[in-house]
């Protein structure tokens, strides 16, 4: 996780988080993710009293960082987001780093979808880069 907060304070540096939005800051995010806190609300579309789930960041079987999505917001990062690089030919294939770098650009990336703010853009892209670096390291 500490390198990932490094990688949004190194962003906001550049564009600052657009606290005029609803969203709690990524940092935010990440500690509740990797205490497991279950929110009463879907942290990305912010929708409350519907069926809401646990996603597993960066998948379940490698590490058990969860957010909270509604159903919609849930099947779309799985189904749409994860699809792309959850499974794998061999579990050796891919390091929980770099799943976790995935897990939250697609995160970042449906963010972006719902708010079209540029710094979330910025985040997915800035993290699908370094899920790469661990790729390639």
């Amino acid at each position: 996780m500490q390198l990932a907060a490094a990688k949004v304070v190194e962003l906001e540096e550049r564009i600052p988080f657009p606290a005029s939005l609803s969203i709690p800051h990524p940092l935010r995010l990440m500690k509740e993710a990797e205490q497991q806190i279950v929110a009463r609300y879907c942290v990305v579309c912010g929708r409350s009293g519907v069926p809401l789930e646990q996603h597993h960041i960066a998948g379940k079987a490698n590490l058990p960082d969860t957010i909270t999505l509604c159903k919609s917001c849930h099947g779309e990062l799985t189904n749409i987001y994860q699809a792309k690089w959850i499974p794998w030919e061999s579990d050796a294939e891919r390091d929980p780093l770099e799943c976790y770098f995935l897990g939250w650009s697609d995160i970042f990336h449906l963010l972006w979808q719902k708010t079209r703010h540029q710094y979330f853009y910025e985040l997915s892209k800035n993290f699908a880069l370094n899920a790469r670096y661990q790729h390639e390291s």
